[in-house]
């Protein structure tokens, strides 16, 4: 019968002598994996060159179901909402990008912060609700105030109950927020999710006054797959043409 090999013994490279134990030690690929995860953490979400905030209508009517049937494979406008953000998060690189929702209504719980943990983001909209009216003119501001944004993106279904549609008013005009966000340069992005028009006027204005983009879309379904194209790396394929509002399942791209 042949004699069993002996197995080599371990590289010396492969250990180090700590506290007089001899442990192993971390492979260059180990090494790195922790030195990133190390990096990811220790950045402040606020000094991210793309801070990102969402502001997103959780009104009565995002319980809405979305298709010409309703049947047991329908979801509501709520349930499409929480999708396209997890789409948006999927299409974020946190190594340069934090992100913060604003809700409108506001919920109890106040807004998410900016951060750059995708867990922590899908943790929120998991307890996103719709309720109650359409407050958008609060959550703008609010989220000026609040959040140390880059960019907005507005995304709504219908009109808001603090804000007038048209730009005629005859006390202060709650457009002067607008400005404010164009002095400081940061654009809000505005995505309209209705087959209807409520609400559009205002959102496109918006978007107008800013410097963001305007989307419609009258099939929320599409809008769930696409909104990730407002995510740092892909915008500039909305901005340039390199996808057109059919290709995106939209019915409008207003650049």
């Amino acid at each position: 019968m042949s004699d069993l090999t002996k197995p080599s013994p371990p590289s010396e490279a492969s250990f180090a002598l700590s506290k007089g134990k001899l442990t192993s030690k971390s492979s260059g690929f180990k090494q790195r994996l922790n030195a990133v995860k190390s990096q990811s953490e220790s950045t402040d979400p606020n000094t991210m060159p793309n801070r990102i905030c969402l502001m997103l209508d959780c009104s009565g009517s995002m319980d809405t179901y979305e298709g010409a049937y309703v049947d047991k494979t329908s979801k509501r406008r709520i349930d499409l909402l929480k999708d396209s953000v997890q789409n948006f998060v999927s299409r974020c690189s946190f190594t340069d990008t934090s992100v913060a929702i604003a809700t409108f209504p506001g919920r109890s719980d106040k807004a998410l912060p900016l951060t750059s943990s995708s867990a922590m983001i899908h943790g929120y909209i998991m307890g996103l609700k719709p309720s109650g009216n359409t407050p958008l003119h609060d959550c703008v501001v609010r989220s000026l105030t609040d959040i140390a944004m880059t960019r907005g993106v507005i995304v709504s279904d219908g009109g808001a109950t603090d804000w007038p549609e048209d730009d005629t008013y005859v006390d202060a005009s709650p457009d002067a927020v607008l400005a404010l966000y164009k002095t400081e340069q940061i654009p809000l992005d505005c995505v309209h999710i209705s087959s209807g028009t409520d609400g559009e006027t205002l959102l496109r204005r918006i978007a107008a006054e800013t410097g963001g983009l305007f989307l419609k879309f009258s099939d929320v379904n599409a809008f769930s797959k696409a909104f990730g194209y407002l995510s740092p790396g892909y915008r500039a394929m909305l901005t340039n043409g390199s996808i057109s509002a059919r290709e995106l399942g939209a019915k409008e791209i207003n650049k």
